[in-house]
């Protein structure tokens, strides 16, 4: 079984699927599939993530590669890539998940 999202960056116009899937290691297998080169530039470099990448802000594997990128700093692909992650892992709700269908930052005045 697998855990997908979507991420569609509205400011940027590009959108981006992600699937984490746990593997036999025990390990967190990400796909990305983006209309974005640097998200697909980035994606090549993410190895496996384990549980503690999932966990540790500060040396997680997400964070580490997306800082190594040329990625804008407001990209939510790798808050993307943590929730698929979550999700596969147990640690949060799919359910709860598609009960809320999304998380979303508004502009306001």
């Amino acid at each position: 079984m697998s855990s997908k999202v979507r991420v569609k960056s509205n400011t940027c116009g590009k959108t981006s699927y992600i699937e984490v899937t746990m593997n036999d290691k025990m390990e967190f297998d990400v796909k990305i599939n983006s209309d974005c080169q640097n998200v697909c530039r980035f994606a090549t470099f993410l190895p496996p993530l384990t549980m503690n990448d999932l966990t540790d802000k500060k040396n997680g594997a997400v964070i580490r590669t997306y800082q190594e990128q040329e990625m804008s700093a407001n990209c939510l692909v790798p808050a993307g890539i943590l929730t698929a992650a979550w999700m596969e892992a147990g640690m949060l709700s799919k359910n709860r998940f598609r009960s809320v269908e999304r998380n979303c930052v508004e502009f306001v005045e």
